[in-house]
């Protein structure tokens, strides 16, 4: 059963973001990314304090531009041609002023990114081409939770190409295994662990997973496991394969401008050896 389908057997009432829907619904976010809006007058106390435990209000009354990268995340419809990096905050604070005081923090410190404020404990930062040092970002992480006591916790992806809104939904999944606030966690490395520990949501690993999936034939698998088998080195693996040392970089290249994952380096290649190994058990 979906995370949609559970909140509808609760509330009968409940649409999904792509479904038509009128002015007078309330959207909200449930923690792993799924968007779904109820009627603003239908809800008794009782059911707001029930959504609480599982969804956050999404922030509806944004600036335009707030509001069109708030869409970009959500839909399905945009795809960036260069190189950009997303990461999600999940954030833990007391005094709503606080809110304030960190989304300044991170303007002066990032003031080439957008900053996305999705409900008032989720953000999300868009970088392009230029991407600020991950040790100076968690430098900035450890200030603002000493001096605006504001706890971040963050997972993070970069890519060369492609669509913003799947890399969205799976932070969404992912963030819960960030445990520290102090660490921004790439996302090759959660899912990994996602996929070992989380075996009862098997409704969310075909989604995570569908990029690298849709890219496994024979070919592509044959290419990976020798290179698995040559510990990730890529000479030693051309020469198994009889092929050109820039022809098997050549691949590798296109692969990770499909899937997001570049084998060659230790987190994506041990992700893709654990995808395949599924792949192949299915």
């Amino acid at each position: 059963m979906t995370t949609i389908e559970r909140i509808k057997s609760i509330f009968p009432m409940a649409v999904h973001r792509s479904e038509e829907a009128s002015s007078d619904v309330r959207w909200y976010q449930a923690q792993d990314g799924t968007v779904f809006g109820l009627p603003k007058l239908e809800l008794t106390e009782r059911e707001r304090q029930l959504l609480e435990w599982f969804a956050t209000p999404l922030l509806t009354r944004l600036d335009p531009r707030q509001a069109k990268w708030q869409d970009r995340l959500l839909t399905d419809a945009y795809r960036f041609d260069r190189p950009f990096r997303l990461m999600s905050l999940v954030l833990h604070y007391q005094d709503p002023e606080a809110l304030e005081q960190f989304l300044d923090v991170l303007a002066d410190f990032m003031p080439e990114a957008e900053i996305v404020l999705m409900t008032r404990s989720h953000v999300e930062i868009i970088e392009t081409d230029q991407f600020v040092e991950l040790t100076e970002f968690e430098d900035v992480l450890r200030a603002i939770a000493s001096d605006c006591y504001v706890e971040a916790h963050v997972v993070y992806s970069a890519r060369p190409l492609g669509d913003l809104a799947p890399l969205y939904h799976q932070h969404q999944a992912l963030l819960p295994l960030a445990k520290l606030s102090t660490k921004a966690y790439p996302a090759s490395q959660l899912l990994y662990h996602y996929l070992l520990q989380r075996h009862e949501t098997f409704d969310v690993r075909p989604r995570l997973t569908a990029p690298v999936v849709a890219s496994l034939d024979k070919t592509t698998i044959d290419l990976l496991e020798a290179l698995f088998a040559n510990s990730l080195n890529v000479s030693h693996t051309a020469k198994a394969l009889f092929m050109h040392r820039n022809t098997l970089n050549y691949r590798l290249d296109r692969l990770y401008e499909a899937t997001g994952y570049d084998a060659r380096q230790f987190y994506d290649a041990g992700l893709l050896q654990l995808i395949v190994t599924l792949h192949k058990s299915e």
